[in-house]
């Protein structure tokens, strides 16, 4: 069995078109690629084609929404947040800059809400407790779970917005597999991958993957330069039990432009003039990060649910940021270590997933903070029963002792329905500590918090699920959440301060309503796909803008398998609406966003053209940006490219 990641890339317009045609012309059918694929694996016995692989890493089968592998290598991606942003109720913050940490909300809540995990471990650094998008390997992934805000507590501490679990690849290749992936885009944007896969002897494996990224950048000090080298070690005991090891480095370093000046913000922020208006000129920032872990994963073959994973894992964290125009400079230097174990049983129609962790958290040296450790346990619990086929409730529940005080998350649902209708209706009660860098750091323009209390966590929501045939999908999920003593931070730009000054404060009440829907329909040949997010939001009872309240994006397009079963394309139009906003102010030497109420933008709106093809393993992809050129920003003060086009490639090989 051959299990592959296919890559999604895009290419600078740089180069012409024809080279669309000419590409496509190699290509070969999905059919061919099945047969291939088949013939990967021929004279191995079946019992070291290793049965777990398709699920090792997972956390649950009750997941919210899925991007499995065939949607990713469909979708026009160049990082994790244009692919992620394909989830209902995500908002995508993008700067619009390669390796810049753009921010990605579920439902209203940030980053620092969001646990993002590799194969059931955590990546978020330690004192932040943030995450650069880019520093997600989706090249190395097979597929994603996500799991919305009732349940994603339970499953991560601090998980009270969302959690995003890539399940990275696990191959099984008889002969010498490899993948190469070219990109380019404006401003000299390149991106290198390369991947290479062998069996060693019949119950193991080894694969290897390197991509370098480096931009000249658009803005004033956006220079970027960007390595990730990652390799996983897999070895079967037998059909049911495999032992897996698994090693990914970042090392990254980028000019940061902090945006336009806020203060200076007019009505020409969109001529390209204007870009030059930065904060500072010789800021830099500079990440390195290990993530290693070492996993035991079995699995029943009488019972494609129960399976069972024991981890153990270690990171280590630096991120630097320089800036010789104040003078500051501020080192950070953190690891995390620790071990979990994760499993699921079916006993006569009840499903229990359960797990345990002891996780160590430590920040070992900061410039402007002595930041204690925190040590952590957790135990979790998540148990459905099925009801005449078609109805099922579920009770779950978290326990966390983190330092000496402890944390309990619950929360129950109750659906119903079948292939065609579902309805789900849930709720749940959880704790979200503040950071540790919200309690500790002191900075030239912030300074923790060590009086911050932890926020109470309420969220309602119900979820319905209609497929009517194979022609109409629609997903529609009203919520509500309220959250007590929320933590939240605001920024003084009086004075025109180069950075400004950030407080982070305990208020009474965050109150954010909100309703995520998606519909799909197919006739004939021509797909219609969109995605349509409203959130209102009051803390304190004052209304917040710092999102926009209706957000909307969706796909026309069509689809065919030509040239008898050897070119299968897809062309169409894909585009954005979203209404008036305040946007979030990215801070970097707290690596935060920040609400920025000093100007409005919008209300925006922009269309692409793509054209997607592939036949068996070549996939090329040519994007016309913003075709009809419209200036907006999605964070502010970084407006989007203006009308461009992009060309892509990449390519599997079997030796």
């Amino acid at each position: 069995m051959t299990n592959r990641v296919r890559i999604i890339s895009r290419c600078n317009g740089f180069i012409f078109p024809m080279l669309i045609l000419m590409t496509a012309s190699a290509a070969y059918s999905q059919a061919d690629s099945a047969k291939t694929a088949a013939a990967d694996t021929a004279g191995i016995p079946l019992k070291y084609l290793v049965n777990p692989v398709w699920t090792s890493g997972t956390i649950t089968s009750n997941v919210s929404y899925a991007i499995p592998d065939s949607v990713i290598r469909w979708s026009d991606y160049t990082y994790a947040g244009d692919l992620l942003q394909k989830i209902p109720g995500t908002f995508l913050a993008n700067m619009y800059q390669p390796g810049a940490p753009s921010a990605l909300y579920f439902d209203g809540l940030g980053s620092d809400y969001t646990k993002y995990l590799l194969d059931g471990v955590e990546m978020n650094e330690p004192t932040t407790s943030m995450l650069n998008l880019y520093h997600i390997p989706m090249e190395f992934a097979k597929d994603v779970e996500y799991i919305d805000a009732v349940r994603a507590p339970i499953y991560q501490f601090n998980a009270n917005g969302a959690v995003v679990n890539v399940q990275s690849q696990l191959y099984s290749e008889s002969v010498p597999f490899s993948k190469v992936r070219h990109l380019e885009e404006p401003y000299n944007y390149l991106i290198t991958d390369g991947v290479f896969s062998q069996n060693i002897g019949y119950n193991s494996n080894i694969d290897v993957g390197f991509e370098h990224q480096t931009t000249d950048g658009r803005f004033v000090n956006s220079v970027y330069d960007g390595v990730n080298i990652r390799g996983k070690f897999r070895y079967s005991i037998d059909s049911t039990k495999q032992l897996t090891a698994t090693e990914v480095y970042y090392r990254t370093k980028g000019g940061v432009t902090g945006g336009d000046l806020p203060y200076n913000i007019t009505a020409n922020i969109f001529d390209p003039a204007y870009y030059t208006l930065v904060r500072s000129q010789d800021a830099n920032l500079t990440y390195l990060q290990h993530h290693l872990q070492v996993a035991y994963s079995q699995w029943d073959p009488r019972d494609s649910t129960g399976l069972l994973t024991a981890t153990a894992f270690f990171d280590y964290y630096s991120f630097q940021f320089g800036d010789v125009s104040l003078p500051y400079y501020l080192s950070n230097l953190s690891r995390r270590f620790g071990a979990n174990l994760r499993g699921s049983e079916t006993i006569v129609g009840t499903k229990l997933n359960f797990g345990a962790e002891a996780v160590r958290d430590e920040t070992y040296y900061n410039s402007f903070a002595n930041i204690p450790s925190r040590n952590r346990i957790s135990v979790y619990g998540d148990d459905e029963f099925s009801l005449f086929n078609f109805v099922k409730a579920g009770v779950f529940g978290r326990g966390d002792l983190a330092g000496s005080e402890f944390y309990p998350a619950m929360g129950a649902s109750f659906g119903l329905g079948n292939e065609s209708f579902e309805l789900e209706a849930g709720g749940s009660i959880s704790r979200h500590t503040p950071s540790m860098s919200q309690m500790y750091s002191k900075t030239q323009d912030f300074k923790g918090n060590p009086n911050l209390t932890a926020e109470t966590d309420k969220v309602l929501q119900v979820k319905a699920t209609a497929n009517f045939g194979e022609n109409v999908a629609l997903f529609v999920k009203p919520y509500i959440r309220t959250i007590d003593n929320p933590i939240y931070f605001s920024a003084n730009y009086t004075g025109e301060p180069i950075y400004p000054t950030i407080s982070v404060a305990n208020l009474s009440k965050r109150d954010i309503y909100g309703v995520d829907a998606t519909m799909r329909i197919t006739l004939w040949k021509f797909t219609a796909a969109g995605t349509f997010n409203y959130i209102y939001e009051k803390t304190d009872g004052s209304q917040v803008y710092s999102l926009p309240k209706y957000f909307a994006s969706g796909e026309l397009y069509y689809h065919n398998i030509l040239f008898t079963g050897h070119l299968n394309i897809e062309l169409g139009l894909k585009g954005k609406v979203l209404s008036t906003f305040t946007g979030n102010d990215f801070y970097p030497q707290a690596l935060i966003y920040v609400p920025a109420d000093v100007n409005e933008f919008g209300p925006f709106g922009s269309t692409d053209f793509f054209v997607r093809g592939r036949v068996g393993d070549a996939v090329i992809y040519f994007t016309i940006f913003n075709i009809t050129g419209e200036n907006y920003v999605m964070a502010p003060v970084y407006p989007a490219l203006d009308n461009s086009f992009c060309l892509g490639i990449n390519w599997e090989f079997l030796n």
